[in-house]
């Protein structure tokens, strides 16, 4: 067998290896020549003698800007994307990029092992690294989207959906319309490690989050995270990733998007093209391969779609609600005083004791800071109001002020446990605004000793406007400490003999002073 001679393109590449410090061993297994050819140049033996290059640019290789397609892959956009756009009326694919890398033999990529799966047996997801940014056109603001990614295993038909943030109920939601969209369930669902799925990471028993474990109940798949700093576990996904992202930058690259509905739509032609597009591999679509292998072998779907929830904890206050999602829902009042725990769902409010639903309400989406209470939570009126909260508060309010008194009496004839909290308030800002005042009145006798006579004040301007307010009666009282304050005299007098003053000379006796001549104001010679 007659032995392949070095080219002189061969032997300046293995000379600028051996210049990045390369090994013998390194340069031999990546260029497939004998490591003591490598270590002959390494030592200069060889230098003359050589066959010129063989390689000789084709025809339609001329009329191509080699570097404006290498300034385009710079930019991470897919050579064959470059190809369809710049060479593909020129030549093949296969003879573009052959001549890309004779031409560039750094850029070129290493080659992967792919992986097979039964046929719905797997389903990869992740969240894309790249963000996509839109306008928003009410508030001219420039905002950024993710794209979260699905793909199965047998066929890898690819699912993308994009969403304003990486929330948990942004996750759940983004898993149902990836179901809907394959038309199954597979077996085995592999994420990431994201604290939306996974809360604490183990190589054999992993606890996942409690609302994405639901949701695997209810869809009847299997979760397996992948393992942290382990992106091979999900090779396929993160191809996938690549693919969409890479594709979907390459189209759109001059386009300016005004809502992530935009982009969810064009998501959507980016992965149909893909889904559609022949192979390489198998010679045959992913949407072909779903088609007549996977599709079958996924799990139905249920009969109704899931809900994506978030559980939170909520203490029920004494006028028997919790505050959820800005608003007051209630509660048994045998609980007051006592941590729950609350489903919030898309339409429903669920209030949970010790596992036990004690409270279902459907979810309020209008202004803030409603009440949406149910009847048989409450105890009795005429009980309510003899309670030891309601009690407690008019007792308080009657050692503070006789109009403060009258005032939240007057509010719990119109509804006694719809009124605590605000009362709890005007406690609270009137009790305040006599603590400041007796801590100004140190030195000052105008306020000494506090008059409540301020807060009736207050109360009167109040009913006035008819405007029941917390915040309103404290900034009525701030007013008024405010005008106190300028109002009065704060002449400072300094005391004779204070040994903090600067130039001090101590007093002196009577009988000192005289022979001194300090009393008549001349000095002794």
């Amino acid at each position: 067998m007659t032995r392949r001679k070095m080219s002189m393109d061969r032997l300046k590449e293995i000379t600028a290896r051996i210049g990045l410090g390369e090994s013998d061993r390194q340069i031999a297994r990546a260029l497939q020549v004998r490591r003591t050819k490598v270590r002959e140049i390494r030592r200069g033996e060889i230098k003359t003698s050589l066959e010129p290059s063989r390689f000789q640019v084709p025809p339609w290789a001329r009329s191509i800007e080699w570097d404006e397609i290498k300034k385009d892959l710079g930019y991470k956009h897919p050579l064959k994307f470059i190809w369809e756009e710049r060479a593909q009326a020129h030549t093949t694919y296969s003879n573009f990029w052959k001549v890309f890398y004779k031409k560039y033999p750094q850029l070129r990529q290493a080659i992967s092992t792919p992986r097979d799966f039964n046929p719905g047996e797997r389903a990869e997801v992740d969240w894309a690294g790249g963000k996509i940014e839109w306008i928003d056109r009410l508030g001219k603001e420039v905002q950024e989207a993710v794209v979260f990614i699905g793909t199965l295993g047998y066929s890898q038909l690819i699912f993308a959906w994009a969403s304003d943030s990486m929330k948990g109920t942004q996750f759940l939601e983004a898993h149902r319309r990836m179901y809907e969209f394959f038309g199954g369930v597979p077996i085995v669902t592999v994420p990431d490690c994201t604290k939306t799925a996974v809360i604490k990471c183990h190589l054999y028993d992993p606890d996942l989050n409690p609302q994405y474990a639901e949701m695997a109940r209810f869809y009847k798949t299997g979760i397996v995270p992948a393992r942290p700093y382990h992106p091979k576990d999900k090779a396929l996904v993160e191809l996938a990733v690549k693919l969409v992202m890479r594709q979907f930058r390459w189209i759109y690259r001059r386009y300016t998007f005004t809502s992530i509905a935009e982009i969810n739509h064009a998501l959507l032609l980016v992965i149909k093209r893909i889904n559609e597009k022949k192979h390489s591999r198998f010679g045959v679509s992913r949407m072909e391969r779903f088609e007549h292998f996977e599709k079958a072998g996924l799990r139905p779907l249920p009969l109704m779609p899931f809900e994506s929830c978030e559980w939170k904890e909520a203490i029920v206050h004494p006028d028997c609600t919790v505050w959820v999602d800005c608003n007051y829902y209630s509660a048994p009042h045998t609980l007051r005083g006592k941590s729950l725990h609350v489903k919030i769902s898309e339409s429903l409010i669920e209030i949970f004791a010790n596992g036990e639903r004690v409270a279902l309400h459907t979810r309020y989406r209008g202004h803030r800071g409603k009440r949406i209470i149910d009847p048989l939570h409450f105890p009795e009126s005429s009980k309510a109001y003899y309670e030891a909260t309601p009690q407690r508060l008019l007792s308080q309010a009657k050692f503070l002020s006789l109009e403060l008194f009258e005032l939240i009496v007057e509010l719990f004839k119109k509804d006694t446990l719809s009124h605590i909290r605000i009362a709890q308030g005007f406690i609270r800002v009137a009790t305040k605004h006599i603590a400041e005042c007796e801590k100004t009145s140190g030195t000052s006798q105008l306020l000494s000793p506090p008059k409540p006579d301020f807060i009736a004040g207050a109360i009167v301007t109040m009913h006035s406007y008819n405007r029941f307010r917390v915040s309103y009666f404290d900034d009525l009282l701030k007013q008024h400490r405010l005008e106190v304050l300028k109002s009065e005299n704060r002449e400072i007098i300094r005391k004779p003999g204070n040994p903090m003053l600067r130039y001090h000379q101590p007093l002196l006796p009577i009988t000192e002073a005289k022979n001194e001549g300090v009393l008549n104001g001349t000095s002794s010679i």
